[in-house]
C-alpha cells in the first residue's frame, strides 16, 4: 500500500504569518520580550509546549498561562492560513494514482480539521491526527504513531509510508517508526534541518516524482539528488 503523510504547518498550510502574529500578540499582552522575526520563524511547526519554553523563553511555570491566551487570539484568526501553492493539485495527482493520505501534525488535531474543512482541503486525507485538546501529547513521533495506528485499523499495510515535512522534529519522529521524510525546503526549517531526510522537495510539485520514486526505491538511504 503506497502511504504519503503530510505535516501541516510549513509543508500544506503557510501557517506562519498567523502562528508568529498570535505568539507575538500574547507575548505582549503577558509582558514578556518578543523575539526578533528570525527566532519567531522557530516557533513555526515544533509542538507548542516545546515552542513556548525552549523558543520563546516562557517560564515553564508560566507556559500553561501563554498556552491558553495564545489558543484564544489564534483560533480567531488560523484560516486565515495561506494554503502553499501546487498542493491542492498534488493532493489530487496522488490521490488519483491510488495513494493513501494522511496528516500528522503537532497542532491541536481538532485545529488542523476544522482549518482543512475551511479551505475545503480535507477529503483528500484518510486519516488526520494531531495533539491533544491539552498539547500534551504533541511530539510527531506520537501524532505520527496515531495516523499509523489508524490506517492499520482499516486494515492498510504502513509499511513504506514516507513523510512530507519542513522541520527536524518531522525527519526525527519519522525515523522513530523507521519512516522516510521528504524535506518541503519550501517550508520553515533551514537546511541544517533537512539532514537525515530521504530526499529534498524544493516544491510541491517535485513531491509527486519523489514519492513514486521512494515506492519502488529499498529504503537504503538518500534519494540521489537529496542534499
Amino acid at each position: 500500500m503506497r502511504i504519503a503523510i503530510f505535516d501541516f504547518d510549513g509543508t500544506i498550510a503557510d501557517s506562519g504569518p498567523t502562528i508568529m502574529g498570535s505568539a507575538r500578540e500574547t507575548l505582549l499582552r503577558l509582558g514578556h520580550p518578543v523575539p526578533d522575526e528570525d527566532r519567531l520563524r522557530l516557533f513555526v511547526g515544533p509542538p507548542l509546549l516545546t515552542g513556548i519554553t525552549e523558543v520563546l523563553d516562557v517560564p515553564a511555570e508560566r507556559a500553561d498561562e501563554f498556552r491558553v491566551t495564545y489558543r484564544a487570539i489564534y483560533t480567531e484568526r488560523m484560516t486565515e492560513a495561506v494554503i502553499y501553492p501546487g498542493i491542492p493539485e498534488l493532493l489530487a495527482e496522488l490521490r488519483a494514482a491510488g495513494w493513501v493520505l494522511g496528516v500528522a501534525s503537532s497542532k491541536r488535531e481538532d485545529l488542523v480539521a476544522r482549518i482543512l474543512h475551511a479551505k475545503e482541503l480535507a477529503a483528500p486525507f484518510e486519516v488526520i491526527a494531531g495533539a491533544d485538546l491539552l498539547d500534551r501529547h504533541a511530539s510527531k513521533a506520537w501524532v505520527l504513531g496515531r495516523a499509523l495506528a489508524a490506517l492499520a485499523t482499516r486494515g492498510l499495510d504502513t509499511r513504506g509510508a514516507l513523510l512530507v515535512g519542513d522541520r527536524r522534529h518531522d525527519v526525527d519522529g519519522a525515523a522513530e517508526h523507521g519512516i522516510r521524510t521528504i524535506f518541503a525546503r519550501w517550508g520553515y526549517g533551514t537546511e541544517a534541518e533537512a539532514a537525515g531526510a530521504w530526499a529534498i522537495a524544493d516544491s510541491p510539485v517535485e513531491v509527486a516524482a519523489l514519492l513514486e520514486r521512494a515506492s519502488v526505491a529499498p529504503d537504503d538511504g538518500s534519494a540521489e539528488g537529496a542534499d
